[in-house]
């Protein structure tokens, strides 16, 4: 995601109006007349979506869209509208109310501001069975069920629109960190990233797991949840071991475990995970590649051998590039 094009004034938004409207709401214990007046607010909103590119399109055109300038007749492209999950596998469409609720994330590579209408219509046209809008997922969350806006007021059930849950949150933010920030971080700096991940250990995943919190919400997380431990292998392979914190409930997809090799000599990075599969059936050994593609590899090792595995796919790795 650029930051640079974040900053430019299309995307300064003044959602203030909106974010009054959200907290009104939350403290009326779902009062529909507020819940009406809140998506009437949103509806005439303008929001920060993430979004895909058509693979062919014009490289031109992409730079006015992300830059918020108008296209001429016959510019326009389909977008592919981005999607986040909840513990459920409910679907919603992600919207930001502004830049300042952005997380970097290699997750939503590219945004634009759109209006929040285009997103409503959008995500009740979806032929991907969206369950709703999700407002502000990296810090705190709102979701706008689908029903809400197809629904009469005077008949809407008051759990069409709701809160993130607690454990939804703790999902998503944790999905931010382990498969955008850390890889994300690992890819872009290398061996720096590795060193000091090397020196500031459990402190420093601390502080990477508190952000998707923000200031307003208290992270759950102490430096008693997390443990780094670095070993020098051999001269071109150094690797960490990470233990990721358990306390708060594991549910699918989240990391047990994290995996990171690095080659001094080349600044190589490999960035694997143990993951706790779907219930009833194994934890999962996944990586994340350069290119940022997450991969499921294999049911997970037996305790103790994660590394192991690790090294051993890595160097099965190097043994069919050199064929190739």
């Amino acid at each position: 995601m650029d930051r640079k094009i974040l900053l430019r004034p299309a995307y300064n938004l003044d959602n203030a109006g909106l974010e009054t409207a959200i907290a009104d709401y939350n403290a009326s214990k779902n009062d529909l007349k507020k819940l009406e007046e809140l998506i009437r607010i949103f509806r005439n909103a303008q929001v920060i979506v993430p979004v895909a590119f058509p693979k062919k399109a014009d490289v031109r055109v992409v730079m006015k869209m992300l830059n918020g300038i108008p296209l001429k007749k016959g510019e326009e492209f389909p977008l592919f509208p981005l999607t986040v999950t909840d513990t459920n596998g409910n679907k919603y469409a992600p919207a930001f109310t502004s830049r300042e609720k952005i997380q970097e994330t290699k997750d939503f590579p590219y945004m634009i501001p759109v209006p929040a209408s285009q997103v409503i219509e959008n995500t009740l046209k979806s032929k991907a069975d969206l369950a709703g809008i999700l407002l502000n997922p990296q810090t705190g969350g709102f979701i706008f069920r689908k029903k809400a806006f197809e629904t009469d007021f005077s008949k809407m059930s008051r759990r069409e629109v709701k809160k993130v849950s607690k454990q939804e949150f703790t999902v998503l933010a944790r999905n931010t960190v382990e498969k955008g920030q850390i890889p994300h971080l690992l890819f872009e700096r290398k061996g720096d990233f590795v060193r000091e991940l090397e020196e500031r250990g459990a402190e420093y995943l601390k502080e990477l797991y508190a952000k998707p919190y923000g200031d307003k919400i208290p992270s759950p997380y102490t430096v008693d949840d997390f443990s780094v431990m670095s070993l020098n292998i051999n001269e071109e392979t150094t690797a960490l071991c990470i233990e990721l914190p358990a306390k708060t409930g594991m549910a699918v997809h989240m990391a047990r475990s994290a995996y990171i090799v690095w080659n001094p000599q080349t600044d190589e990075v490999y960035y694997y995970m143990i993951e706790k599969g779907q219930r009833g059936e194994s934890d999962v050994l996944c990586n994340i590649t350069p290119e940022k593609k997450h991969q499921e590899l294999m049911t997970a090792p037996p305790v103790g051998s994660e590394l192991t595995a690790v090294l051993d796919l890595i160097r099965e790795e190097k043994e069919e590039e050199a064929e190739e």
